[in-house]
């Protein structure tokens, strides 16, 4: 434990401390603040820091362990009392005990924000682990690299750089999953992919402490011993190993299955939330009664608007809306298209070709129409595109006509879809 100490107060991050928590809440609350109040989105916007640290933590450690390579401190460990494998130990813990210390500062100040609209529940650990097991992994790569290199300078610039690229060319959730950008309640870590990551970790990090026992160069260690030899050779066969698990564990995140009651408005038309995002209950129950109020006799409710993965997927759920990053505009696309499923029957199976652009035109500017009335105040944001000739700033200012003027705008695109012909 003393070793550990001395370690911890000459480690150069010891003097930059206070700047990694500034990074780790910049990461945080700099990115955005849409998930403060959801505990499973909280949780990933938590793990984001660990893209940062990693490579920090990997430079941080190939320069640390380096300095027992200058002159008079290789000697000095040659005669040491303690075995090689504990003074390389103390100096892996005391370099990731850093870095971990901001990231859990950084998951705290997510959580304090979060606890007064989050309700009940936590942080979601598996985000926590799943970042905190990058940062060891790269810290393990930088102290076996600083350990076994020449350099004490490019050897630190090197294990930055390198895992600082492998991370954002391999890294993202879609190929190993070293991190993940975003939470949504309907979704959750994969237990085999994520302790793929743990194994990782554990192994980088036993080979960092025991890797030099095997390869033997001159780095102020005393010739290992078999067991010791035996145990580096171990550690690697296990790195190897839990690669080979880690690509194929597949994706980092899968869907989660519903297994308990959602949250849901009072009255009809309802709305149905996983129970974590029930900060945005008020706000798309508002949606739904704009929707409700709009004085048309085409437009039939549904009884339950639900958020995706709360049911099993069928063409009844084909329309439930999702929450992307808080933008609730994502919302009012699914909300207007279940209306339409259920206002408007398709009368063909197949429509005449040379119809379809102006059938297309009719249906999307109704639609379009529906998330303005269903948005109300609020600014379109985040979605862009639509058929050809589909004028949105014509579309909302409509929207804001009285009653009988969007009555009879929208009785015009009826009559376009109930007399474009079948095939």
């Amino acid at each position: 434990m003393k070793v550990l100490w001395i370690e911890f107060r000459r480690s150069p991050l010891l003097l930059v401390l206070p700047l990694l928590v500034a990074v780790d809440l910049a990461s945080i609350f700099g990115r955005s603040r849409w998930w403060i109040g959801v505990w499973p989105q909280a949780s990933a916007a938590a793990q984001i820091p660990a893209l940062f640290f990693a490579p920090i933590a990997a430079a941080a450690a190939a320069w640390a362990v380096g300095r027992s390579l200058r002159r008079g401190i290789a000697e000095q460990r040659e005669t040491a009392a303690r075995a090689g494998w504990r003074i390389e130990a103390a100096q892996f813990t005391a370099t990731l005990a850093h870095v971990l210390i901001a990231y859990v500062l950084g998951a705290a100040a997510a959580a304090a924000v979060t606890v007064p609209e989050g309700g009940p529940g936590f942080l979601w650990p598996g985000y926590l682990l799943l970042g905190a097991s990058t940062i060891v992994a790269c810290t393990a790569i930088g102290h076996a690299v600083g350990r076994l290199s020449t350099s004490a300078i490019a050897a630190p610039v090197i294990c930055g750089l390198a895992c600082f690229v492998a991370i954002g060319a391999l890294g993202s959730p879609d190929q190993l999953g070293f991190y993940v950008l975003s939470g949504s309640p309907a979704r959750k870590l994969s237990e085999s992919a994520l302790l793929s990551h743990l194994a990782l970790a554990l192994f980088l990090a036993a080979f960092a402490v025991l890797g030099p026992s095997v390869f033997r160069r001159k780095s102020g260690l005393r010739t290992a011993a078999a067991p010791a030899r035996a145990a580096g050779l171990a550690a690697i066969t296990a790195v190897f190993a839990s690669l080979v698990a880690l690509v194929s564990a597949g994706p980092v995140q899968v869907d989660r299955e519903n297994t308990g009651t959602p949250l849901c408005s009072s009255g009809a038309p309802r709305v149905c939330l996983w129970p974590e995002d029930r900060t945005y209950l008020p706000e798309v129950t508002a949606m739904v009664k704009r929707l409700d109020a709009i004085p048309q006799d085409w437009i039939k409710m549904p009884q339950t608007f639900h958020e995706a993965g709360l049911r099993p997927w069928s063409e009844a759920s084909a329309n439930d809306f999702e929450i992307i990053e808080g933008n609730l505009w994502f919302v009012s696309p699914n909300l207007a298209g279940a209306i339409m499923r259920d206002s408007i029957p398709m009368r063909c199976e197949q429509w005449r070709e040379d119809s379809l652009e102006r059938l297309s035109a009719a249906t999307f500017e109704i639609q379009t129409w529906l998330e303005f009335r269903a948005n109300g105040p609020n600014e379109r944001k985040g979605i862009h595109g639509g058929p050809p000739g589909v004028d949105f700033a014509a579309i909302e200012k409509i929207s804001k006509e009285g009653e009988p003027a969007q009555k009879a705008w929208v009785d015009q695109r009826l009559n376009v879809i109930e007399e474009t012909p079948c095939a």
